[in-house]
């Protein structure tokens, strides 16, 4: 299954993004390419705050439940951000999860290409998924923000914006 990204307002994105999911045994195999990045990511360890720099991220709920799944980032410089999100009476409760997954990142010119497995169940017709990519150029410019199926707002975790994947 192949998607590329819009814009989070909907619009056609200025900055191409693609991903093509590979269902495999044992979970999904993500191939993300960015184009056009800064590649800023001020952070040096795994599950620091990435989403605040350069990343591209899924969300991905295997029994389809929209307000509980797993959300996986992989920053430029190959960071890794993971965490189990569920929201509870209007609030979004996280729990971190162990970001070592297999990834391996690479860079070309002002591009960069993702290849990762995420350990998650994937069941036809009824798993449900979003992807995103934020970049940005620094701490103090501004969030561009795509996905696959845009929020329409200023962040990612809308849980009616997950879809059936494929």
């Amino acid at each position: 299954m192949k998607y590329t990204l819009r814009a989070n307002s909907g619009e056609k994105a200025d900055r191409l993004t693609t991903l093509e999911i590979k269902e495999e045994e044992g979970g999904l195999r993500l191939y993300y390419s960015a184009y056009d990045s800064s590649f800023y990511s001020p952070f040096k360890e795994d599950n620091e705050p990435i989403y605040d720099g350069c990343v591209v991220e899924i969300f991905f709920s295997p029994d389809g439940n929209e307000n509980e799944y797993f959300e996986y980032e992989f920053s430029p410089g190959g960071l890794v951000w993971a965490g189990k999100i569920r929201h509870v009476n209007g609030r979004r409760l996280t729990e971190m999860l162990d970001p070592r997954v297999p990834h391996e990142v690479r860079r070309e010119g002002n591009n960069y290409f993702v290849e990762a497995f995420i350990p998650v169940e994937y069941a036809a017709g009824k798993s449900k998924f979003n992807a995103f990519r934020i970049e940005r150029n620094g701490a103090d410019s501004p969030y561009l923000l795509y996905a696959v199926f845009p929020t329409l707002c200023d962040t990612f975790h809308v849980p009616s914006k997950l879809a059936a994947l494929g």
